[in-house]
């Protein structure tokens, strides 16, 4: 007897070839049968008239604390994801030594926008290196698949505490990292993330550690990658480092990729406002590193760039040197700051008049009032700064800074940075060299959920865009990033293969709008986003979620690359 079959499905097998009707059944978690299914099973699921297909793989997420507290790594398990992939952008939590626990904690404060006190509250710290780490995730109910990477700035933190963010390593100290990392690896990593991103600040404004690595220390624990034989390196440098410094970066990551003999995950490619025939040049490097051997992918994402802030929390104008310094003041300091005109003209210098780019696009008529505290201003939500600031008769940054200091720094603004454009989103999402994802699900948790991302995929771009056929658009969220990451036995619907299953309705699969809750650790604020149009989702052959709601049942593993 099998244990679970799906019955009359259309199948969508992973691989992106046409679909098929057929039953799939299902016993001890593994896919035994493609076909015609007669046996009895102990669960039979209708799934006439409905898409089954590889459970999607979010292979750019930043769970890494919020599965020790959220078993269901919620909104995900909504949404088909039935396996994520953390510690991306060289950010992990291990290996740690105690000390370095809140360093450790800046850096996704800062950087990837948690409140701290969610994260001081919620992780518990019962490890010191990555192994201990991942038997931490082992022991506690998880509705999903976990595999994780190990981390560039946890490595550095570990072996040379503070002057990590000071100075190059010394030899003796990179051979230290070298031996974490293969450690790391040795106990299941997927592979090993850095990050050389310019704007990336811990939170007491010191840079992220990975950031004062030399190359040479960079590209020696990317060997460990190959000499492990399995899983990738993930890099971001940040799409608005100097020329120079790209052409300088993507040269050497060609050369790991081709040392290696890895793939390596680089920078996201996406049509920007400030920059809007960048795309084009990215794609056509890719394309090249590819003609020349090396296995160097990029990834973007499926949603237009739209970020939520306040001047309380936001990192988006820490490239620009005034506004970084006020953004690490504390807020009444900060709020003085503000107000004062002198500073204000330096702002405007920086914000608005300066033609250099940065990814922060300059464009006010694309940052709008989201949400505002008090009533008089209420009729102000939904309007562009620059809308505020010509109908008051002010410049950009007195309209901006008035209103936020009018409401204590509260006023949440939205302002939208990139892929904009759906002729030139089209193009890129379409390029084999492009992995779609990078939900960064877990965090900016205050500001934006990307959770969605692979339903607003299926619905928006398939349905109504025609952007690609829905066999290429699952293959993408399935089979490419499992093979990418050297998850084996994931993303194909095939006999032997894990029995990670979404079954949905290609007519009503969607995302809805984001809800603001208060579910964190201490009551902080997250948003989410529910799905609909998702039937089941299966993990390991146990059904996790049913039309919308969970089971009960937590059958995720912690994978491990070996």
């Amino acid at each position: 007897m099998y244990d679970l079959v799906l019955k009359n499905g259309r199948i969508y097998d992973g691989s992106g070839l046409p679909s098929f009707t057929a039953d799939v059944a299902i016993r001890n978690g593994r896919i035994e049968g493609i076909g015609r299914i007669n046996d009895p099973a102990a669960e039979t699921i209708d799934a006439d008239g409905l898409a089954v297909a590889p459970g999607f793989i979010d292979f750019h997420t930043h769970f890494d604390a919020q599965l020790l507290w959220d078993p269901l790594a919620s909104s995900s398990n909504e949404h088909g994801v039935t396996t994520v992939v953390t510690g991306n952008c060289g950010l992990t939590l291990a290996p740690c030594k105690p000390e370095s626990r809140d360093a450790l904690i800046g850096t996704f404060v800062r950087v990837e926008a948690m409140p701290r006190t969610a994260l001081q509250a919620g992780i518990p710290w019962e490890w010191t290196t990555h192994d201990e780490y991942m038997k931490a995730l082992d022991k506690r109910p998880k509705g999903l698949n976990v595999a994780t990477l190990v981390g560039h700035c946890a490595v550095r933190q570990y072996v040379m505490g503070e002057d990590s963010v000071k100075r190059e390593a010394t030899e003796s100290e990179i051979q230290q990292m070298e031996e974490i990392v293969r450690q790391s690896l040795n106990a299941g990593a997927f592979g090993f993330s850095s990050n050389y991103n310019q704007g990336h600040y811990r939170e007491d404004g010191n840079p992220v550690p990975s950031r004062l690595a030399s190359l040479d220390e960079i590209e020696r624990l990317c060997l460990l990658v190959g000499e492990s034989q399995r899983g990738a390196v993930q890099f971001t440098h940040g799409a608005f480092a100097t020329p120079e410094l790209i052409e300088r970066l993507n040269r050497r990551y060609n050369e790991i990729a081709k040392n290696t003999r890895r793939p390596l995950i680089g920078e996201s490619i996406r049509q920007r406002w400030s920059e809007p025939d960048l795309w084009r040049k990215q794609l056509d490097d890719v394309e090249e590193s590819f003609r020349q051997g090396a296995a160097t992918y990029a990834m973007t994402s499926t949603r237009p760039s739209l970020r939520r802030w306040t001047l309380k929390d936001a990192n988006r104008f820490d490239e620009m040197p005034t506004w970084k310094k006020l953004m690490s003041l504390p807020l009444e300091i900060r709020a003085q700051e503000f107000a004062n005109g002198e500073t204000r003209s330096k702002l405007a210098w920086e914000a608005v008049e300066d033609k250099r780019p940065i990814s922060f696009s300059r464009r006010w008529d694309l940052v709008f009032v989201r949400l505002v505290t008090r009533p008089e201003h209420k009729h102000l939500e939904g309007d562009s700064i620059e809308q505020v600031a010509r109908s008051q008769g002010k410049s950009i940054i007195d309209a901006f800074l008035d209103l936020a200091l009018a409401e204590n720094l509260d006023t949440m603004f939205q302002d939208s940075i990139a892929q904009g454009d759906e002729k030139a989103v089209g193009e890129i999402f379409r390029s084999p060299y492009v992995l779609l994802g990078q939900s960064d699900a877990g965090a900016h948790v205050a500001n934006n959920a990307g959770f969605g991302y692979c339903t607003l995929l299926l619905s928006y771009w398939v349905r109504e865009r025609h952007t690609m056929s829905l066999e290429e658009a699952i293959r993408k969220l399935t089979f490419m990033p499992a093979s990418v990451f050297g998850i084996r036995d994931r993303g194909l619907l095939r006999p032997g293969m894990a029995a990670d299953v979404v079954v949905f309705d290609p007519e009503t699969v969607a995302v809805e709008k984001q809800q603001l809750v208060n579910d964190l650790p201490t009551g902080a604020p997250r948003y989410i986003h529910h799905a609909k149009g998702i039937h089941y989702t299966v993990v390991n052959g146990s059904v996790l979620m049913k039309n919308g709601k969970h089971t009960g049942s937590y059958p995720g593993q912690v994978l491990r690359s070996n």
